[in-house]
């Protein structure tokens, strides 16, 4: 099925797409323990406790991309909401839903992000063999982005298969 069909089944008019690493350091290790422990994630050395109990100045310095990050994956994502994750602007690494709350899990730090969700896969690849897309999601820099329907990101990335 393709990740139109799902998200018109689900009633949804919007998905999020989410940078394994923006960086791009260790990707494909990032990548596996993602998919072996079923979450995605997102860090910044600021945000070293729960979002919703940082101070008010530790927001405030946030830079405004990396607030509105850290809102969306913590507060505005919900449970059912399907997550694409992209290897840059050509790669598919997976297709999830979200199936718990945002969590503060410091113990990951070493290993991967810390604040965390835990999804539910619907399709994912192992790195060495994730797919080209036909159609590359230009421009998209951002670790997390909200798409909505009848934009370009949604129109390259619905005929996906999930």
């Amino acid at each position: 099925m393709r990740l139109e069909e799902l998200l018109f089944r689900e009633s949804k008019d919007y998905f999020y797409i989410m940078h394994l690493s923006y960086e791009g350091r260790e990707r494909e290790r990032l990548w596996d323990y993602a998919r072996q422990n079923d979450i995605v994630g997102l860090s910044h050395s600021s945000v070293n406790e729960d979002y919703d109990r940082i101070r008010d100045s530790v927001r405030d310095d946030l830079s405004p991309i990396w607030r509105k990050r850290f809102d969306m994956f913590c507060d505005e994502m919900l449970l059912g909401d399907i997550v694409v994750i992209l290897d840059g602007w050509n790669f598919l690494l997976g297709v999830a839903r979200v199936i718990r709350g945002h969590s503060y899990e410091e113990e990951l730090s070493e290993d991967f992000f810390d604040h965390v969700r835990e999804v539910e896969w619907l399709r994912q690849y192992d790195f060495s063999k994730r797919p080209r897309m036909s159609h590359p999601v230009r421009g998209f820099l951002n670790t997390l982005y909200k798409v909505m329907r009848n934009t370009r990101r949604w129109r390259i990335l619905s005929t996906i298969e999930v």
